[in-house]
Formats: structure tokens, sequence, C-alpha cells
């Protein structure tokens, strides 16, 4: 069981592009998708696709002990990104949330939409979102 969360870890660097009807070109995780049609919000499809649970029914101790990691894989990710797609944009997010769980996602900045999330709406006690962007 312990090797499941080494290779989910491994799998959250490894990206696929896909294209739509339109020629317009989507960065998404290895396991996602492989065909796709009439996407009219790029931001909501890329950042529901390219989502990861990594945790789930966090405890408050947790949630407290998740941050630095969550901003460290944020980090990791998005530098990842960089590295493979130097002439693109992305925004990473981690969320945690007590007595649900943590997740990390991304989408590209696309032109005339907003981003996924605005982070400044998730900070409580036992709810944050972190954003990292390029």
């Amino acid at each position: 069981m312990r090797i499941d969360y080494y290779e989910m870890i491994s799998k959250l660097f490894e990206f696929k592009i896909i294209t739509d009807e339109n020629g317009t070109e989507y960065v998404l995780f290895s396991y996602c998708m492989n065909s796709i049609t009439n996407i009219t919000d790029k931001t909501a499809f890329e950042a529901l696709e390219n989502h990861t649970h990594l945790l789930y029914n966090l405890t408050k101790e947790e949630f407290d002990r998740l941050i630095p990691v969550a901003q460290n894989l944020g980090k990791s990710l998005l530098n990842n990104l960089i590295c493979n797609f130097p002439e693109r944009h992305f925004t990473v997010y981690v969320t945690i949330q007590v007595n649900d769980s943590m997740i990390i996602r991304f989408h590209q900045k696309w032109e005339n939409e907003p981003p996924y999330y605005n982070p400044a709406d998730f900070n409580s006690p036992t709810e944050r979102v972190f954003a990292f962007e390029n």
C-alpha cells in the first residue's frame, strides 16, 4: 500500500497535450482523457481534469502539518510544468480541508478567463487554498 502513494506522487509530474477541434492545446496529467470536444471554459476544464486527491479525511492536526507540504508540492508541480512547457503560463492550486481532503490541481492561464479559485476566499482555520503561478 505504501508504494501506491509514491506512484501517485510520481504521476503528478507526467503530462500530455491534447487538442480540441479548434486546435487549442490543453495540458493534462498523463492519466487523463485522450480526446475532447466543445470546451467552452478552458480554465474549468483543465482545473477539473487536472485534479488529484492526495489524502482523505484530514484531521485538524494533519491540516496544520500539511501546510508546508502543500506549499512544497505546489511549487514543485509548477516548476515541473514550467520546465516541460516553458512557453506556457500555469496556476497550480493545493487545497486542504479538515474532515475532507488534500487536492492538487492546475490549469493554464487562458486569455479572458478568470482563475479557477481565489485563494483569499478559502483562508480559515479549517480550509486553505494555496496558489502558485508563473
